[in-house]
């Protein structure tokens, strides 16, 4: 039994026996628990919760009632029972309970901040938007620990295509339909659940339950304020994200998007560097570096020089003379084969580099040079365009003989056309 001076303690004090069953309490212990605890199994008020402080004899008890509320519990045998002393600890509990949040936290952020500075590390080695793509998608799914991970970039063509990774959703849905959110929103969307699923987008719920799909997260790709694509996370299992998961795929996301412009940069000075700036065809220095080469039997070149061309800039000046450029490499890239090599060698002169024998050689010169004379909308029919061709082959030549060399000998051969009055083919001699 409980005597007068125990039951005015300000600690809880209760006896159980053998079998742990309460057999008596003070009013302090009554008072904390809310119910009458005598006759019922100790288990039934309190339950053992792990101690974040723990370095003494004391354990942690939580009401079964509520869980926040909790006793430290002394525990001294008596017979075959024991006398257990309770003490309030409810504040020391949920200061605990912070600190390993805090510890929990501390410990995910130490590993993240990690995984960010390796994947910057690994953004760098990629020299391309294909092995970028995989850099990303493999980073974004070990940081997520997702089953599956997607990666979608804007091409030159400005449609989205898929660079790197797998999309679970890809078999019930279009893929435009998971790359919408964060496209639109411009921000990280995540999504755990059919419930949140159901209020992103009926049609993602659908597919999602279908494909089994339990969350995703995904972010999106920008670049000067433009959209640049998005990588996306999927969950097979039920995923809750945890407030660093969206400064995290902004990281990410970031990182890959500075890469990126770095890598379309330089795609584009490459570019710059081996192609006429009016036309986009290749350049002189694009030719030099082909002129490097041995070529095979066969190799011919096609030396084009612009008759009256002088004439469209001196009338009607550099700007329609620059429209005629352009619209003469269209025409000669229309009447030549994929594998054949159209560039702009200087001024009004084009080269045409193409694997044919010297009959074929004369038959693809002549479909150009119809090309050329063809009519122009755009400019009166007192200032017509036609060309001066030359042509050099391979064939029967020295093996030493190179695309440079071709070109020097099909130039020479356009002067001779070009000497009998232009608007005609001529062949190296």
């Amino acid at each position: 039994m409980i005597g007068p001076d125990i039951d005015a303690l300000p600690v809880g004090v209760l006896i159980v026996d053998g079998r742990d069953r309460i057999v008596a309490s003070n009013t302090w212990f009554r008072a904390w628990i809310g119910v009458e605890p005598v006759g019922r199994a100790l288990d039934e008020l309190l339950v053992v919760v792990p101690d974040f402080l723990d370095g003494t004899t004391s354990t942690l008890m939580a009401s079964v009632a509520d869980s926040d509320r909790v006793v430290m519990v002394v525990r001294q045998q008596s017979g075959s029972g024991a006398v257990m002393t309770t003490l309030e600890a409810s504040d020391r509990y949920a200061s605990g309970k912070r600190l390993r949040r805090m510890h929990s936290l501390a410990d995910r952020t130490q590993s993240r901040l990690q995984l960010i500075m390796d994947a910057s590390i690994a953004f760098g080695t990629a020299n391309d938007e294909e092995r970028l793509s995989e850099i990303l998608a493999g980073t974004a799914a070990r940081a997520y620990q997702a089953e599956e991970s997607v990666v979608t970039l804007y091409g030159d063509d400005g449609v989205l295509h898929r660079t790197a990774g797998t999309n679970p959703l890809q078999d019930t849905i279009a893929e435009s339909v998971v790359t919408a959110a964060p496209l639109e929103s411009r921000q990280v969307v995540k999504v755990s659940g059919q419930a949140e699923a159901d209020q992103l987008s009926p049609v993602l719920s659908a597919a999602m339950r279908e494909s089994g799909v339990s969350a995703f997260i995904a972010a999106p790709l920008r670049l000067d304020d433009r959209d640049a694509g998005m990588f996306a996370c999927f969950f097979r299992h039920p995923r809750a994200f945890d407030d660093e998961a969206t400064p995290l795929a902004e990281a990410l996301a970031g990182q890959a998007a500075q890469k990126l412009a770095t890598l379309r940069l330089q795609r584009r000075l490459q570019h710059a560097a081996m192609h006429d700036e009016t036309t986009d065809l290749p350049n002189r220095r694009a030719l030099e570096e082909l002129a490097a080469l041995n070529d095979l039997a066969h190799t011919t070149v096609i030396f084009i020089d612009l008759d009256g061309f002088k004439s469209v800039n001196d009338h009607l000046g550099h700007e329609r003379g620059d429209e005629v450029l352009r619209e003469v490499a269209r025409r000669l890239q229309a009447s030549v084969r994929e594998n054949d090599v159209v560039a702009r060698y200087g001024g009004d002169e084009f080269v045409v580099v193409c694997d044919a024998d010297e009959a074929h050689a004369i038959e693809i010169a002549e479909r150009l040079r119809d090309a050329v004379q063809a009519e122009y909308r755009f400019l009166p029919s007192s200032l017509p365009i036609a060309a001066s061709i030359g042509i050099a082959t391979a064939a029967g030549r020295p093996v030493a003989h190179t695309v440079d060399r071709l070109i020097r000998l099909a130039d020479q051969a356009m002067y001779v056309a070009k000497s009998r009055g232009g608007n005609r083919v001529a062949g190296a001699v």
